[in-house]
């Protein structure tokens, strides 16, 4: 799908004083459903394609907290896949409806009170593991899988081009390990000296090694365990964001900026303007926003 991807890089205006290095943010919102996910699910779809694991009129499994789940659904139904994925009620409930408008079907594992823990993941992965199973079925498996890795090695091409200074610091959340992971390979390779900074849930630090016991709201990050496919060796710091931090970096964002994130992408621009005042000065820092906010309005993000 061309209509993927060559998404803005936009530099931030007033959220960073004169004593702050300057931010940059990829706005992911321009894709196709809204998120950066388009990318390596097309790319994870190809691939399964090209090597024989998904065939016509096969079908596809997959956990996903929504976003992933959207973008799976939108190439499937372009090319006449089935669709079953395994999400929680944990997620907003503008990417469950999302993918069902697509013509998935979308089976719910319940999170208390609303509220994401690395248990709920784990038993999202069990039901998929399982689903797998069934004849004609492909399971992308993404945080296991190459292809989605690869999938943004264009969007780190995209934003070398379009940055015109050296890029000192890229600061991403981890998750599933493919964005931070893809681009870290694209922007290191073309820059040594370009850091790249992590972001965890406060509560949940499987990067950093600590306890991942916790509750947290920050969709899409925050597994019980490392990614395969996470490129933990090109990863130079960690920065675990609360809840709260998270949700004031969306509203700063929205509000001073007129652009609107996720709660995820808000703990990415709060890590980044940490690192920005760390940094100070004469310094550019990348981060990205990884989907619209439009997802988030049903919910408490934006009350």
């Amino acid at each position: 799908m061309t209509a993927i991807g060559k998404t803005p890089l936009i530099k931030l205006e007033r959220m960073t004083g004169p004593d702050c290095a300057d931010i940059y943010v990829k706005w992911e919102g321009a894709n196709p459903t809204g998120s950066m996910k388009d990318r390596m699910a097309l790319s994870m779809i190809e691939g399964a394609e090209q090597s024989g694991k998904l065939k016509p009129g096969g079908k596809l499994v997959e956990y996903t907290g929504g976003s992933t789940g959207s973008s799976l659904a939108m190439v499937c139904a372009q090319r006449g896949y089935g669709a079953h994925f395994v999400s929680s009620d944990g997620f907003s409930e503008e990417k469950l409806q999302t993918m069902r408008a697509f013509g998935a079907e979308v089976e719910i594992i319940h999170a208390e009170d609303g509220i994401l823990t690395a248990d709920v993941i784990d038993r999202m992965i069990a039901r998929a593991k399982d689903l797998a199973k069934d004849e004609g079925t492909f399971w992308p498996d993404q945080v296991n899988n190459l292809d989605n890795k690869r999938g943004y090695h264009p969007m780190g091409k995209e934003i070398i081009d379009q940055i015109d200074c050296p890029i000192d610091e890229f600061v991403m959340a981890v998750g599933g390990g493919g964005c931070i992971s893809g681009n870290a390979e694209i922007l290191t390779n073309h820059d040594p000296n370009t850091r790249i900074i992590g972001v965890e849930p406060y509560h949940v630090r499987n990067v950093s090694g600590g306890d991942t016991s916790g509750k947290h709201r920050l969709e899409g990050i925050g597994l019980s365990f490392l990614p395969k496919i996470l490129r933990r060796d090109l990863i130079d710091e960690v920065i675990p964001v609360k809840d709260e931090e998270a949700y004031k970096g969306a509203h700063k964002l929205a509000r001073q900026e007129g652009i609107l994130g996720g709660i995820t992408s808000g703990a990415n621009i709060w890590a980044a303007l940490q690192r920005a005042k760390a940094l100070g000065p004469g310094h550019s820092i990348v981060t990205v926003v990884i989907d619209t906010g439009l997802r988030y309005l049903n919910g408490d993000l934006y009350r």
